[in-house]
């Protein structure tokens, strides 16, 4: 990372998520085992402002890039073999060419954002299958943010609105006292670290994201 772009790691946030999260228990004078579920909840909701990069949180929740590759390259060896054995004069050439492409071009347009994407996809047809909308909700969260550039809609007003749309649907599911106050809280304590205003940030957080492009 350049010094010009540096900013907070994941693990900060983490850490701040989960104070974030046990402040919240304190403050509704929760039981020992709510606390530490807070805790938790609030480390990886600190996180999700960060999905629209190649962050931490992105990295856990994403299938490795390397097995989709690993997938396309025994489909091209199975195909080449079978046009060897199988296939004869144009259509074997059109199999080799074919079995050559799935050997060679996932490495280079297989992304992460490409991956995040699908991830998102599968969760929404997960939480579908189901029957469990928060589980969709969540997936719908996750497709928006490979989407975007980083810094910008979830970094942003815009984003803690749709952010609490997962919340409320995750605290119907799981109503628990306080929850929702830290899946918020705790997103929006990730915005604040980001801010110029600390000396370990170069860029800032544009709250007003796109209507106002300015960096706090």
């Amino acid at each position: 990372m350049r010094k010009d772009e540096r900013t907070l790691k994941g693990s900060s946030h983490m850490v701040i998520g989960a104070a974030t999260g046990v402040g919240v228990a304190v403050w509704m004078q929760s039981p020992l085992i709510d606390t530490a579920l807070f805790a938790c909840t609030g480390a990886v909701a600190a996180l999700v402002p960060d999905l629209d990069v190649n962050g931490k949180l992105a990295n856990k929740i994403t299938v490795e890039k390397k097995w989709l590759i690993l997938f396309f390259a025994a489909a091209g060896l199975l195909l080449a073999l079978y046009s060897y054995f199988m296939l004869f004069g144009v259509k074997q050439a059109a199999g080799f060419i074919v079995s050559v492409g799935l050997l060679l071009l996932p490495r280079l347009f297989i992304k992460q954002r490409m991956m995040l994407f699908l991830t998102g996809a599968l969760v929404v047809y997960a939480g579908w299958y189901i029957n469990e909308a928060w589980i969709m909700y969540i997936g719908f969260f996750i497709l928006f943010a490979s989407l975007v550039s980083h810094r910008t809609w979830t970094h942003s007003i815009v984003g803690i609105a749709l952010f609490y749309f997962v919340a409320a649907e995750i605290t119907r599911a799981y109503p628990l006292d306080g929850l929702l106050a830290v899946l918020l809280l705790s997103y929006i304590s990730h915005l604040l670290a980001d801010m110029k205003l600390l000396p370990a940030n170069k860029k800032g957080t544009k709250f007003f994201y796109p209507v106002w492009k300015k960096e706090f």
